[in-house]
């Protein structure tokens, strides 16, 4: 019984490291942090992902060569972006969008890069958290059955062996 429980710590140790190295994966590459926070810190020179919507009569600039300013707005907070990047197809006013960048402490204007897809991962993280944890405890309390039956099975000595006519056990 206690390689049982030895085989499902290691199982569980194993799922809460491969848990907590996805988490430290989503902060440091899909995290966004706040427009109040961006201009709140400290300068950085590290690229961060800033998530807002593109107020609207602000968009100007070549977009479709990959130049454009605008005002990235999150709440109360309005943030001037400068994007110098790969050419966007699908920016447009009152469009939310993560962008890939720095902020310019002189100007107070985000210098992007880049743009992300938007994500929304608190859903789909705690739709397999749950699934895995079910998936666990189903198969938890398939093994304690199995554990039981076979314990059973043994005791009630259904299983002997034939006896032949002379004597002998085969």
């Amino acid at each position: 019984m206690t390689g049982f429980y030895v085989r499902w710590a290691i199982m569980v140790g194993g799922l809460i490291l491969l848990a907590l190295m996805t988490f430290q994966q989503y902060q440091r590459d899909l995290s966004t942090i706040s427009l109040a926070t961006v201009l709140n810190s400290p300068a950085t020179s590290k690229p961060v992902r800033i998530q807002g919507m593109v107020k609207s009569g602000t968009l100007s600039g070549a977009v479709d060569q990959g130049q454009a300013t605008f005002e990235l707005i999150d709440g109360p907070t309005t943030l001037p972006v400068e994007y110098a990047g790969p050419p966007l197809e699908n920016i447009r006013e009152l469009k939310t969008m993560v962008l890939i960048g720095h902020l310019d402490p002189a100007t107070k204007t985000f210098k992007a890069k880049d743009t992300a897809l938007i994500n929304n991962f608190g859903f789909v993280a705690a739709a397999y958290l749950l699934t895995v944890i079910s998936i666990c405890w189903v198969l938890f309390a398939m093994s304690q059955r199995v554990m039981v039956l076979f314990k059973e099975i043994k005791d009630e000595k259904l299983y002997e062996p034939e006896i032949d006519p002379l004597g002998h056990n085969k």
